[in-house]
């Protein structure tokens, strides 16, 4: 991970990226004020990033995302695919060092001077506390390992393990500042208990909150609206007006792919408006997404987007990051809203020359090239495949270069199969496909560094546009969706 000392590091904090002046502008300049709440979610799950990341790499990388002008830092507790890990009688299992890594990721965000926020989703639990007597009724946008709160025993271990967690926080020397509750994804219930689920969710959170503040003094209760429809709103106002006035701080709006703004509903007197910002995609929500095909960028949503949260009065974010292949996108949005670079060029200029070490004018062709990114499907292909390599010459061979350059690689490779047929698969064809499945590997192990990857994360998931008509001719190939026989 590249370091530059604290002298060097003042410099490229000069107001808007001085040093990158002859980059030219892009667009309208999209910093203002500074937003004063830039949080970096970066769940730890799914075999991402910050999963496989030791805790001295990831320390380091959130020193870099305070560079990029992040304050806060965000995670939670994972207890998909694992069990207790405070009653496991193992050695030393998964849930154990996930859990011990994730205090030593607090700590080390906290000696950053970043504020911490523990994600929560409330009646999601460990594998051995799912129980068939007191399992939620799931239904759509309700999954996961889900226990109903609406039984007095699945109630008991929902609050078991809240305590237990802001017991052990506490005890390792970390301090929230905030605690953000998702009702979706994972959570929920569909039982007659406990509807309206997202009134029982209410209800829960606020004495969870209860919990926190015995150990955490001052933390905030925050709403995260991922997947909530307007009617939801609405029944979170009531109850907010009725049962619990002015105790909900902020709410997190999500924002649907490709969309620059959240919907425009009101929320409980008292509280903050956020936006829920995903950064894992470009312009507009493509196969790239989760960094399937290298690195993502997005040059207009996200300028654009903070222009809406301006102008909306909106106090801040909290960004959705499941990895490092948006990076780009860290350093666009959080150097804009913290008001430390003034255009999107100045930030990419100011990326080159950090991560690339690049001079002044080299990096203003970065600029440029960046600007050509978002929608995949429209990049000027020819254009970025011809200009890779000259800009790529003689830079320092690191990661956040090579997810680039596979990224060129993956869409060439990609228009070059097309969409052909399952009577056009050529041996020519089969033979690109097969070295698109070799180039992607090789981004997720070699630049990724990943291991196994799960859920949505994984590859099989948003296959090419190809792959259907490349399974049919294709030998052995496995179906749902595996992207290649060696897979």
């Amino acid at each position: 991970m590249l370091v530059i000392e604290s002298g060097l590091l003042s410099l490229f904090c000069l107001a808007g990226g001085a040093l990158c002046a002859q980059a030219p502008a892009t667009d309208a300049p999209a910093a203002g004020s500074p937003l004063p709440i830039r949080e970096c979610y970066c769940p730890a799950h799914f075999g991402n990033s910050y999963e496989a990341m030791g805790p001295r790499e990831l320390a380091a990388y959130l020193a870099e995302l305070k560079w990029m002008g992040f304050n806060r830092y965000g995670d939670w507790m994972t207890t998909t695919d694992v069990c207790n890990p405070y009653t496991s009688a193992a050695t030393w299992d998964l849930a154990k060092e996930l859990l011990d890594r994730k205090k030593k990721a607090f700590r080390a965000a906290q000696e950053l001077g970043l504020e911490l926020d523990l994600i929560v989703t409330l009646n999601h639990v460990y594998l051995d506390q799912v129980n068939p007597r007191h399992a939620a009724k799931t239904g759509p946008r309700i999954q996961g390992q889900l226990i109903c709160p609406s039984d007095p025993e699945a109630r008991k271990i929902i609050l078991g393990n809240f305590e237990r967690w802001f017991e052990d926080l506490a005890d390792a020397g970390i301090r929230l500042s905030t605690c953000t509750a998702f009702a979706y994804d994972y959570g929920g219930c569909a039982c007659d208990q406990c509807r309206p689920w997202i009134v029982t969710f209410s209800r829960l959170m606020k004495e969870i909150h209860g919990l926190a503040q015995r150990r955490h003094p001052g933390v905030e209760p925050w709403f995260c609206s991922w997947w909530w429809t307007p009617e939801e709103h609405t029944q979170v106002n009531d109850w907010a007006a009725q049962e619990a006035p002015g105790w909900l701080k902020a709410m997190t709006m999500h924002i649907e792919y490709g969309q620059t703004r959240p919907k425009d509903v009101p929320v409980p007197a008292g509280c903050r408006k956020l936006a829920f910002v995903h950064i894992g995609y470009g312009d507009q929500r493509g196969r790239e997404v989760y960094g399937r095909q290298g690195a993502v960028l997005a040059p207009q949503r996200l300028p654009q987007t903070l222009r809406e949260l301006r102008r909306l009065g909106f106090e801040g974010f909290q960004a959705y990051s499941e990895g490092v292949f948006d990076d780009v996108n860290k350093t666009l949005l959080a150097g804009l809203a913290s008001g430390r670079f003034t255009t999107p060029d100045a930030a990419w200029c100011a990326y080159a020359e950090r991560y690339f070490e690049v001079p002044r004018e080299r990096a203003a062709d970065w600029a440029k090239w960046f600007a050509r990114w978002g929608d995949g499907t429209r990049a000027l292909l020819p254009t970025v495949t011809s200009e890779f390599p000259g800009l790529a010459q003689g830079v320092k061979p690191t990661w956040r270069l090579e997810q680039w350059r596979i990224r060129v690689e993956l869409e060439e490779l990609d228009r070059a199969i097309g969409t052909p047929p399952r009577t056009d698969w050529t041996a020519d064809k089969l033979a690109l496909a097969e070295r698109w499945f070799a180039t992607q590997e090789r981004l997720y192990r070699e630049v990724y560094r990943l291991g196994p990857v799960r859920h949505v994360l994984n590859p099989r998931f948003m296959p090419p546009l190809w792959y259907e008509s490349w399974r049919q001719v294709s030998a052995g190939a496995p179906k749902g969706g595996t992207l290649g026989p060696q897979q």
